[in-house]
């Protein structure tokens, strides 16, 4: 997959809902939309409030850090991702205007030279040349698909709040493949571990999500990740970057 191969970039699957038997007004917030659910549930609410609001988001997984901005309402969103891979600092970036993807990458000298990429321009991907088996940040449609949300869709374990607006469990870090998934070493050399890492969530008096960090350090901190949120509904709209050129055939390979 492409970037995937060149950063190893790691991080968020998904929860199903599952309403976990408890005192569901636990940690209730007056005037909260999600007081009275049961923890998973009202978890799972805060993550859904991702899919009706522009917002900006910043993350951090080992070494590698990033950030960008979404909007689904207008099915746009950008974001980017650097960090070493041995020696090679590396730096990759998206933007998504559904149904239109565009990228833009640095591998190195000798890497971006091998590859025909020219990491001072924006490359237009022509969708019909990649792959069915190959990761993007889009879904089948076109509209944004980064991987936060599926992190809450498909692997959460357990959880309790722990007061008002935190939560706590265990989430499956190996549950959605997404361009935010985890290094396939990392997954390997944990196991079964990597199936319940310990987590934390934080939320704000309107139940929106503001952070979900996943502490894998104990087993790899490949498996680590932070993600926070803010600017909700108050982010500038998202362009198609100026300049852009058609992706050379041989980035198409790296998607795979």
């Amino acid at each position: 997959m492409l970037f995937v191969l060149a950063l190893t970039a790691g991080g968020l699957t998904g929860c199903t809902i599952e309403t976990q038997v408890g005192t569901p007004s636990a940690g209730r917030v007056i005037g909260s939309p999600t007081a009275d659910l049961p923890p998973k549930e009202a978890l799972l609410a805060a993550v859904n409030t991702l899919g009706s609001t522009a917002y900006t988001f910043e993350i951090k997984q080992g070494a590698k850090t990033g950030g960008g901005r979404i909007d689904p309402a207008d099915q746009a969103a950008t974001m980017s991702m650097g960090g070493r891979v041995g020696t090679i600092d590396i730096s990759v970036a998206y933007t998504v205007i559904a149904p239109e993807l565009w990228v833009k990458a640095d591998f190195g000298a000798q890497l971006n030279k091998a590859w025909g990429v020219d990491a001072a321009h924006w490359m237009r991907v022509d969708r019909s040349k990649v792959g069915a088996s190959a990761t993007l940040p889009i879904d089948p449609a076109g509209a944004p698909r980064l991987g936060v949300t599926e992190l809450c869709k498909n692997g959460l374990g357990e959880v309790e709040r722990t007061d008002a607006t935190h939560y706590k469990g265990t989430v499956d870090v190996t549950a959605a493949d997404t361009i935010l998934a985890p290094p396939d070493d990392a997954v390997r050399k944990a196991g079964a571990k990597a199936k319940a890492v310990p987590f934390t969530a934080t939320v704000d008096a309107k139940g929106r999500l503001t952070e979900f960090a996943v502490d894998g350090d104990a087993i790899d901190p490949e498996l680590s990740i932070r993600l926070t949120f803010a600017g909700f509904g108050s982010v500038p709209p998202v362009t198609a970057p100026a300049g852009a050129v058609p992706a050379p055939d041989s980035v198409y390979d790296l998607f795979e």
